[in-house]
């Protein structure tokens, strides 16, 4: 839920321009009320934007709303099916002008993201990976965001993690090039392609980028707990645990911590 609620910034003005002008100071007087119902209950929003689309209005921004209330409710799945349609219903509306259309475009990329963060909550790796791409190709595509940097070194990095999960470790380096490409500041994508590039059985590319990654944030416990598997996949032993045991020294009582520890114990037994 905290990760959907990270790309509201502006959703409202981008919802209500995409109203008629004679529901749209209505509708967005309504919204407010459903995103503040949401703050105290996923369930009164959910009821407050089911009755809103009943008296003829809404669309979208109850959608919305009503999206947002079933993932705090715990109906994640229901919230991605219900943000595509969205999209859908959106594509079938069209826009008038080039104005309105860029408008819309820039939207649908917002709930395709929403939509993916929704599949990765309930646990689909592919449709959320199916969401990401959609929303690469409005960002990629002329007339709405005409390529964001940062917003494209975000999804290539979200979408690059997903196809890690999905074991598809060729097309996940590829994407995280693309995300280092955008922006090499942070050290995440080179994080995430060390481990495409480990599962790659690349272990020298692997070890390039946690070097990297590891001069970006140093003593990161992600970094070192990803350096100590990568030691252990190349049969080195002593290493790993050394840098196991840094993490448990640096980091204690933190999860990282306790992942650490048991890879530690499973040494002894392989």
């Amino acid at each position: 839920m905290k990760e959907i609620y990270c790309y509201l910034g502006g959703m409202l003005l981008i919802l209500t321009a995409a109203l008629p002008a004679r529901a749209a100071e209505s509708d967005a007087d309504k919204y407010q009320q459903c995103m503040s119902l949401l703050e105290k209950s996923g369930a009164e929003a959910v009821a407050y934007a089911d009755r809103w689309t009943v008296s003829g209005f809404g669309g979208v921004p109850a959608g919305h709303c009503k999206a947002l209330g079933l993932l705090a409710i715990g109906k994640p799945a229901e919230a991605a099916k219900l943000l595509e349609k969205l999209v859908d219903d959106m594509a079938i509306g069209g826009a008038a002008d080039v104005a309105e259309r860029a408008k819309q475009a820039r939207l649908t990329v917002q709930l395709n993201i929403q939509a993916a963060l929704a599949w990765k909550a309930a646990g689909d790796v592919d449709k959320a990976y199916m969401a990401y791409s959609s929303a690469l190709s409005g960002v990629t595509s002329k007339g709405s965001y005409d390529g964001n940097p940062a917003l494209l070194h975000e999804l290539y990095l979200e979408r690059g993690t997903l196809q890690i999960r999905r074991g598809q470790y060729r097309a996940a380096a590829a994407d995280l090039t693309l995300a280092i490409e955008q922006d090499d500041r942070g050290f995440e994508a080179y994080l995430q392609r060390a481990k495409a590039y480990r599962k790659k059985r690349d272990y020298l590319k692997a070890g390039i980028d946690l070097k990297i990654a590891g001069k970006i944030a140093a003593d990161h416990p992600d970094i070192l707990l990803e350096q100590g598997i990568l030691y252990r996949a190349q049969n080195r032993k002593l290493e790993a645990g050394r840098v196991w045991r840094k993490i448990i020294t640096l980091y204690p009582g933190s999860e990282t911590a306790t992942i650490a520890a048991t890879n530690i114990d499973l040494l002894s037994v392989e």
